[in-house]
């Protein structure tokens, strides 16, 4: 199962990517910063990431 990551920092938009994606058989992490992910994940170890680019602390394009 595809493992994605989602890191938005607006929590709707967040959590509505996350039902789509889980619907859908994804296997999915969320994140609300670039820092958060860092911190809570080994990024290479997914699949795909969905970030929004303009993000608290770092953009998007950071992971």
């Amino acid at each position: 199962m595809p493992h994605i990551l989602i890191v938005e920092d607006e929590t709707i938009i967040r959590s509505a990517l996350r039902r789509l994606l889980e619907r859908n058989q994804y296997q999915v992490s969320e994140a609300g910063s670039v820092q958060e992910a860092q911190e809570r994940f080994s990024i290479p170890t997914f699949d795909l990431i969905v970030s929004d680019l303009r993000l608290p602390g770092a953009p998007g394009t950071e992971l």
